[in-house]
Formats: C-alpha cells, sequence, structure tokens
C-alpha cells in the first residue's frame, strides 16, 4: 500500500482544499466526490482486497482529518461500525479494521460508538490492541471531564 498511501494523502490534502475553498465549483467538486464514495459503499463488497484496503484508508483519513461532519459523519461511521460486524475473515471487515486505524485517535469523541465496537465478540477476541486502545481513549477522556459526543 506505500504508494496509495501517498496518493491517499494527496488526495485528502486536496479535498480539504476543495472544502475550505471560496470558489463554489471546487466546493460542489467536494460534495460530488464525496457523495461518490458512499454511493459506492453498496458495491465494496465486489472491491478486490487490495483496492477495498486503499478505499479504507482513504474512507477512514475523510473520518480523521474532519472532511466530514454531521449527518456524513454519522453514516461514515455507521458503514465503518456494519464493515466491523461483518466475519473478521471478510475484505469488509477488513475495510471497517482499515478505516478505524485511520481514525482511532478521535474515538474518544463518541463514547457510544466505542461501546459498539466493545460489543463485537470477535474484535475483542482477535483485536485486544484495539479494544484496549478504546478503553485507554475512554478512560482518558472521562479523567478530563469530557462527555463527548455519541455518533449514533
Amino acid at each position: 500500500l506505500g504508494r496509495s498511501e501517498v496518493q491517499i494523502e494527496g488526495v485528502i490534502q486536496m479535498l480539504k482544499g476543495f472544502k475550505a475553498s471560496q470558489v463554489q465549483r471546487e466546493q460542489e467538486v467536494f460534495g460530488c466526490m464525496i457523495h461518490n464514495l458512499f454511493d459506492e459503499y453498496r458495491f465494496f463488497p465486489r472491491y478486490p482486497e487490495r483496492e477495498l484496503l486503499i478505499t479504507g484508508k482513504l474512507f477512514g483519513s475523510l473520518i480523521q482529518h474532519q472532511l466530514v461532519s454531521s449527518i456524513t459523519l454519522g453514516i461514515a461511521l455507521r458503514y465503518v461500525l456494519e464493515a466491523l460486524r461483518k466475519h473478521n475473515r471478510t475484505n469488509m471487515f477488513k475495510f471497517g479494521m482499515c478505516a478505524l486505524e485511520q481514525f482511532k485517535s478521535r474515538l474518544v469523541e463518541w463514547p457510544q460508538y466505542c461501546h459498539h465496537i466493545n460489543q463485537i465478540s470477535h474484535i475483542r477476541e482477535s483485536h485486544k490492541d484495539i479494544i484496549e486502545y478504546i478503553q485507554r481513549a475512554l478512560a482518558r477522556g472521562n479523567q478530563g471531564g469530557a462527555a463527548g459526543q455519541d455518533a449514533q
């Protein structure tokens, strides 16, 4: 995925520029790109593994870099959670884990979302590192008095 990581960073930077742009056409391109990616979600299970992992990195990066918000953020988080609930040997599960890895530093913002992830037995069994990360993040969030916002 090496070269694709550089390309994803480039796409993220471009999207940040389009989102913040004063040029209406660039804002429209941003909206169209996000809409098309979300619309494509229903076809993700058909993607070859490599392409799906690249898409997972992009998807998670959109969340990490706050390029989606409000309703769109809720949909993005729901899509990742749906993927995480798939059998852990499926490409969709791998997509979900890849996306989650990109925005895990923001998980503390969504305690209820973390609770949903904690409820997925195959993640608790096979991905103890992410469960421990979530528990540490939530503990830090509680110590800081951060109420956080639920994504669901």
